[in-house]
């Protein structure tokens, strides 16, 4: 899914000794071992802090989005000939479904008409994140913000309930609920995916009448 990580493992546990290991997305090089020296070529943009490849060949592809599925290609050159593996790999657009890994909870309190802010605790975002709020039991999605592509944010304008009263913050993905209302209540989940790590949080919101 957006947002998760993927490791190719191309399983080299017979391949003691290699001259050269190259993965490849589609035609171009974006990952190289020579003999124990690691490389990421630069013009691979789409992939920039996003690779770990380890010295037995697996590589990690973090905080991935739809542009990063195709299909992947593993050359190991040995001196008794070379090795040749492909993966295909499918990304999907975040579903509406409730996120797994979630640990932290806050509880939040306001009455009818008042604004709520669910802060997160990421203090200044680096500018790579994605950013995906979510409502209700069900999970429903709300608001997702894709701050690498640098695209407006996206609000859910099929349910009643939230439309337009929502306002997602660019520097810290905090959530703002302008003039809430009883049906606000319920769970709301936040996940801030970035190329070095992937934050959880959950809020418990009670709206109370006048």
């Amino acid at each position: 899914m957006e947002g998760d990580s993927v490791t190719l493992n191309p399983d080299l546990t017979e391949i003691q000794e290699f001259i050269q290991i190259l993965w490849r997305f589609g035609d171009p090089i974006i990952a190289q071992i020579n003999r124990k020296v690691t490389f990421y070529p630069s013009h691979t943009e789409i992939f920039r802090g996003r690779l770990q490849l380890d010295q037995t060949g697996f590589l990690t592809i973090n905080n991935m989005r739809i542009k990063h599925s195709g299909l992947y290609k593993i050359q190991v050159i040995q001196r008794a000939g070379i090795s040749n593996i492909k993966f295909t790999v499918t990304v999907y657009e975040s579903p509406s479904a409730v996120d797994a890994g979630v640990t932290d909870m806050k509880l939040m309190s306001v009455k009818e008409g008042d604004p709520v802010i669910l802060q997160t605790d990421v203090p200044q975002l680096t500018g790579d994140e994605l950013i995906v709020w979510r409502f209700g039991d069900k999970g429903k999605l709300i608001a997702k913000h894709d701050i690498e592509a640098k695209s407006p944010p996206l609000y859910d304008d099929t349910d009643e309930r939230l439309r337009d009263r929502l306002k997602l913050n660019h520097q810290t993905g905090s959530l703002t609920i302008t003039n809430t209302r009883t049906t606000d209540s319920g769970h709301y989940t936040v996940k801030i995916s970035s190329n070095k790590q992937t934050i959880y949080q959950k809020y418990i919101v009670t709206v109370s009448g006048e």
